[in-house]
C-alpha cells in the first residue's frame, strides 16, 4: 500500500469513527478546523525511553523531530535498564543518571522540545516506580511483623521481649521486587516497634477457628497475588464476614494494656504481670525490601513508603529538585508534569505512623484491636472484622492522600501537574487501594492497556474503564492510557493491527494515548538499533514509520479531539462500595442491564461530595449525569453513605439496591449501625425485592428486585 492509499484510508477510518463516537458524547463545540488540524493538547504522546544512560544530542534531535513531524504532541522521559523483556540488551552509555552528561542532556532536551513546541513529563524515578539510593529505610516500604510472649501472673517481668521473624506469615510466593528480601534476617531488615500489648488469655476460644482464620491474610492485607487476579476476585476475598459463633470467648478491648509506653530502646520490658494468664504482642514493621525496577546502577535503591508523605518528600528532595533546577525557565511550561508508573511493589502494608494515621482516618485507637492481626478474637467476631474493614481503608486513605495526594500538591506549587497510573494494574493483587481516590489525586489519571493475547479476556486491559470513570467522576479531560504494551520484540506490527486495539481503548473510554513505547535510539547505532522488549515499537526505525505513522497518529488526534472535547454518555452509575481493595473491573455488559446502555463506576468520595440531583437525574459538577444510581450488593453501608443516599432519593434520585442494615466499621459503633438502619427503614421501608419492589420517598425512589433494563425502559 502506498502513502497515498495509507492516508486516504486511515483519514476516512478517522473520519467513521469521530461520527460513531460522538454518539456517546454531548459534544461541546468543535471547530471544523480542530477536526482537520488538531491542537496539540488532542495529540498522543508516548514513552521515550533513555536506556541505560545510552543517548546522546543528535538522538534527541532526531528523535523529537521525527516524532513532531509525524504527529505527536509530547514525550514523557523514562530513565531506566532494559531488564530481561525480552529485548536485546542495551549497552551502558556513557551518561550515567544524574551525572553531569546525564543533567547536560536532559536540559538539551527540554530546549529541543521547547522549540519544536512539544509538551514533556517526566518519569519521577531512574526506573519505575519511585525511589532511588536516596531513600532511606525509614521511608521505604513496610510490613507489619508480630510476636506473642505468655506470662504467668502475678510476677515482676523484666525481660527482652522476643522479636517477631522476619517472615511472620509472609509466605505466599513474593512477586515483583521482594522475592530475595523477604528470606534476609532480622538484622537487615530494619525492624522498628509499632505497639506492645497485653491481655488475659481466655481458657478457650479466643482465637479464629480454621473456617475463619483461613482469609486472615486477605483480610489483613499480607497476601500477595499476581496482576492476572480479577479485580473481584481481589475485593471478594476480604469482604467475607465473620459472624460471630457460640464458642466464641473474645478478648475485651477495653481490657487490653497498652505497654508500649514501658518498651526500652532495647527491646526490655519492665511490667508487673497481674494474677492470671496473659499474652503479650509485640507489633512492629520491617522494610519490605523491594526496590526500584529496572534501575541503572545510579538509580538503584529501596523504593518509596506508599502510605507516607515524608517518603514523597525525600524523594522530591533529591531527585525533584534536581530536576526542576535542571528545567530552569521550561518549569510549567514545556516540562508539563512529573509521572509515576503502575504500582508493582510487592504488597506494603504498615507505615511508621499508623496509629496516627488510623485515628485521623477512622476516629478511634486501634492498639487494643492490634490482636486481630495475629488472629485473636477482640471483641467478637463482627467486631474484630470491623476493624480489619478500618485497617484496610487507612491503608488506602494513606496511599490516596500521603502518596497521590501529597505528590500533586508539591507539583502544583511548582505550576506542574502528576500523570500517574495510580490504579494499578497493581502487581499485588491485594494491596489496599482506592483505585479511583488514587486516580482522582491525579491531574492526568492513567492506565494502560497490551497488545497481546491477554487483551480480549478478563484479567487485561482491566484498567482502562477505571480510568476513564476516575476522570468523568473527577472532572478531568483526559483519561490516559499507556498504550500497545506488550512483552517481547514486535517489530511485526504496524498500525493495521494496532488500529482495532486502540479502537478498543476509546471505546472503553481512553481520550489520551501514551504510545509504549518510543525508545531513545542513536543514529550511529544503525537500524533496527537497539529495542525494548516491552512495549510495541514506535519510532522512526521501524520499517513503516515514514509511510504509515503520520496518517495513523492524524487519525488518533482527531480521534482523541472528539472524545477530549464532549461529556460521556451513561444512564448509569455504580457505586462501587467503600471498602478496600477497591478497583474497577473491565468494562462489561451487567446482563441485568443488557446492550446498549453504557456506565461509570464512582466510589464513596465521590458520592458524599461530587453528587447531585438535578430534573430527576444524579448530577456531577463537571456536567456528567445518569438515570440510575445503583448499590452494591451488600446491606452493609457506612452511615455517612445512607444519609446522602436519603438526601439524594428525597431530592428526587431513582437509587437501585437492597436496603442497608448496617455499617461496615467501627466508628461510633453501635449507635452507627442503629442510624443505618433507620434510615434504612425510612427511605426503603417494605421494599424489599420480593413482595415490594419500589418505594417512593419525597421526590425519589429505590428499587429492589427489578432488572436495570426494565427500570430504565419502564421510566
Amino acid at each position: 500500500m502506498n502513502r497515498f492509499a495509507v492516508a486516504y484510508t486511515v483519514r476516512t477510518a478517522a473520519i467513521f469513527f469521530a461520527v460513531l463516537i460522538s454518539a456517546t458524547l454531548q459534544l461541546s463545540a468543535v471547530e471544523p478546523s480542530d477536526f482537520e488540524n488538531p491542537p496539540d493538547s488532542a495529540k498522543a504522546t508516548g514513552y521515550w525511553w533513555w536506556f541505560n544512560g545510552r543517548m546522546d544530542k543528535a538522538g534527541i534531535t532526531r528523535d523529537l523531530e521525527e516524532f513532531k513531524a509525524k504527529g505527536l504532541g509530547g514525550v514523557m522521559i523514562v530513565w531506566s535498564s532494559t531488564g530481561n523483556f525480552g529485548g536485546n540488551p542495551v549497552p551502558e552509555g556513557s551518561a550515567a543518571f544524574l551525572s553531569p552528561e546525564w543533567r547536560e542532556l536532559y536540559r538539551f532536551a527540554l530546549d529541543e522540545a521547547q522549540r519544536l513546541g512539544l509538551e514533556v513529563g517526566v518519569n519521577f524515578c531512574g526506573g519505575w516506580c519511585m525511589g532511588g539510593p536516596w531513600i532511606t529505610p525509614e521511608n521505604a516500604g513496610r510490613w507489619f511483623l508480630q510476636s506473642e510472649l505468655t506470662l504467668k501472673g502475678p510476677q515482676k517481668f523484666s525481660g527482652v521481649l522476643p522479636l517477631p521473624g522476619p517472615k511472620d506469615g509472609y509466605d505466599s510466593p513474593p512477586q515483583l521486587g521482594v522475592a530475595k528480601t523477604i528470606k534476609l534476617p532480622m538484622d537487615k531488615v530494619d525492624y522498628r516497634d509499632t505497639a506492645i500489648v497485653a491481655f488475659r488469655e481466655p481458657m478457650t476460644g479466643g482465637r479464629l477457628d480454621a473456617q475463619r482464620k483461613k482469609n486472615l491474610p486477605a483480610k489483613s492485607n499480607r497476601l500477595d497475588g499476581s496482576c492476572f487476579i480479577p479485580a473481584r476476585q481481589v475485593m471478594n476475598q476480604t469482604l467475607i464476614e465473620w459472624t460471630n459463633q457460640p464458642d466464641d470467648v473474645p478478648i475485651d478491648p477495653a481490657a487490653v494494656i497498652d505497654l508500649t509506653s514501658k518498651l526500652q530502646p532495647d527491646g526490655r520490658l519492665d511490667w508487673e504481670v497481674p494474677e492470671g494468664t496473659w499474652t503479650i504482642i509485640r507489633t512492629g514493621h520491617r522494610i519490605t525490601g523491594a526496590r526500584v525496577s529496572l534501575a541503572m546502577p545510579a538509580s538503584d535503591g529501596l523504593e518509596v513508603d506508599w502510605f507516607s508523605a515524608a517518603a514523597v518528600d525525600q524523594q522530591w528532595n533529591h531527585l525533584g529538585k534536581i530536576l526542576l533546577q535542571d528545567a530552569g525557565p521550561h518549569v510549567g511550561k514545556t516540562l508539563r508534569y512529573f509521572a509515576t508508573d503502575s504500582f508493582e511493589d510487592g504488597y506494603p502494608n504498615w507505615t511508621a505512623d499508623i496509629i496516627g494515621q488510623f485515628k485521623k482516618y477512622r476516629g478511634y485507637n486501634p492498639v487494643p484491636y492490634l490482636p486481630v492481626l495475629r488472629g485473636w478474637l477482640v471483641g467478637s467476631a463482627e467486631i474484630s472484622d470491623r476493624f480489619l474493614y478500618d485497617y484496610r481503608k487507612t491503608i488506602a486513605d494513606c496511599m490516596a492522600d500521603n502518596n497521590y495526594g501529597h505528590f500533586a500538591e508539591l507539583a502544583h506549587k511548582q505550576g506542574m501537574e502528576i500523570d500517574c497510573e495510580a490504579g494499578g494494574p497493581s502487581w499485588s493483587g491485594t494491596i489496599c487501594m482506592d483505585a479511583l481516590k488514587n486516580l482522582g489525586r491525579c491531574d492526568r489519571p492513567q492506565g494502560e492497556f497490551w497488545r497481546s493475547s491477554h487483551f480480549v479476556v478478563e484479567n487485561q486491559n482491566q484498567v482502562t474503564k477505571q480510568t476513564a470513570s476516575a476522570a468523568h467522576i473527577y472532572g478531568r479531560r483526559t483519561a490516559s492510557a499507556e498504550a500497545f504494551t506488550a512483552i517481547g520484540p514486535q517489530w511485526e506490527e504496524s498500525p493495521a493491527t494496532l488500529k482495532p486495539l486502540g479502537d478498543r481503548a476509546f471505546c472503553e473510554g481512553i481520550n489520551r494515548f501514551m504510545f509504549h513505547t518510543l525508545t531513545g535510539t542513536r543514529p550511529e547505532d544503525g537500524l533496527p538499533g537497539y529495542e525494548y522488549g516491552a512495549g510495541t515499537h514506535f519510532n522512526p526505525n521501524v520499517t513503516w514509520w515514514q509511510l504509515a505513522a503520520k496518517p495513523w497518529l492524524s487519525y488518533v488526534s482527531r480521534c482523541q479531539t472528539m472524545l477530549q472535547a464532549g461529556k460521556f454518555v451513561a444512564d448509569v452509575l455504580y457505586y462501587n462500595g467503600d471498602w478496600a481493595p477497591n478497583l474497577v473491573g473491565p468494562k462489561h455488559t451487567d446482563p441485568s442491564l443488557g446492550k446498549g446502555y453504557d456506565y461509570d463506576v464512582c466510589n464513596a468520595e465521590v458520592l458524599l461530595k461530587r453528587l447531585s440531583v438535578k430534573a430527576g437525574k444524579i448530577v456531577l459538577p463537571d456536567g456528567m449525569s445518569y438515570r440510575l444510581l445503583v448499590l452494591p450488593d451488600t446491606k452493609r453501608m457506612p452511615v455517612e453513605v445512607a444519609r446522602k443516599l436519603r438526601d439524594l432519593v428525597a431530592a428526587g434520585a431513582t437509587v437501585v439496591g437492597p436496603k442497608p442494615e448496617s455499617d461496615p466499621g467501627m466508628k461510633n459503633y453501635p449507635q452507627c449501625d442503629a442510624e443505618v438502619k433507620k434510615i434504612g427503614d425510612e427511605v426503603w421501608a417494605d421494599c424489599d425485592g420480593v413482595k415490594v419492589t419500589e418505594h417512593k420517598f419525597h421526590k425519589g425512589r429505590v428499587i429492589c428486585g427489578k432488572s436495570l433494563r426494565d427500570v430504565l425502559q419502564t421510566d
